[in-house]
């Protein structure tokens, strides 16, 4: 009996030790497979701060003269090694929605959205390109002995910025995130860590325009 109880507690141990080492909220892994959305991916590089995202800028653009926003419909466009692609058509429509309308939350009031391209607007593509199913089954068996769930669910996506009126691309970038453990509460719904990537997203596009107008 012994030897099984210190066989539990050693488990324990590596979990908790595992978990410590986690940052709090989504965390970016290895980067994605490019999944053919943007077409021309020879441009986009590392990011410096984070060499898991990569992205481009063209130089020299004067993003502050883009007062609005002309954001396309969210599409899926799977990448070749996409884990997940059977997902019922009715909870990817509501998924692409989600991510649609975290956009326009995060931007909205500052950068308006319209229906037409123009001088002062800026467009918007997005693709989701995986997305991973939470396992609320485990999650609950997990946080029944550890306290906390284990099992991680996330998104990919890849975007590009295009000036309206030209379509010339200003800058792109793919990623992907997955949630902790640490996030308890988003690990016993099923899209709550591919919720969180898009609102991350969403607040990370705006944060990137208000820096430079």
């Amino acid at each position: 009996m012994e030897k099984i109880k210190s066989h539990i507690n050693l488990l324990y141990f590596y979990i908790i030790a595992f978990t410590l080492f986690l940052p709090l909220g989504c965390i970016t892994t290895q980067p994605v497979t490019p999944s053919g959305f943007l077409g021309d991916y020879s441009a986009l590089k590392p990011l410096p701060e984070d060499h898991k995202v990569l992205y481009y800028e063209k130089p020299d653009v004067k993003w502050n003269t883009y007062k609005k926003l002309l954001v396309d419909p969210i599409t899926v466009y799977y990448h070749p090694d996409a884990e997940n692609r059977n997902i019922q058509p009715d909870e990817l429509k509501k998924l692409t929605d989600y991510f649609y309308d975290e956009i326009i939350k995060a931007l909205g009031d500052a950068y308006p959205v319209v229906d037409e391209p123009g001088q002062d607007v800026l467009r918007v593509r997005a693709a989701i390109t995986d997305i991973i199913p939470t396992n609320t089954v485990a999650n609950l068996v997990t946080a029944a002995a550890v306290l906390m769930p284990l099992d991680m669910g996330g998104a990919s996506m890849e975007a590009e910025l295009l000036d309206s009126v030209s379509n010339k691309r200003l800058a792109a970038i793919i990623d992907r995130r997955k949630g902790t453990p640490l996030n308890v509460i988003q690990g016993f719904t099923k899209w709550s860590h591919a919720k969180a990537a898009f609102r991350y997203w969403a607040h990370e596009l705006r944060k990137a325009l208000d820096e430079v107008n």
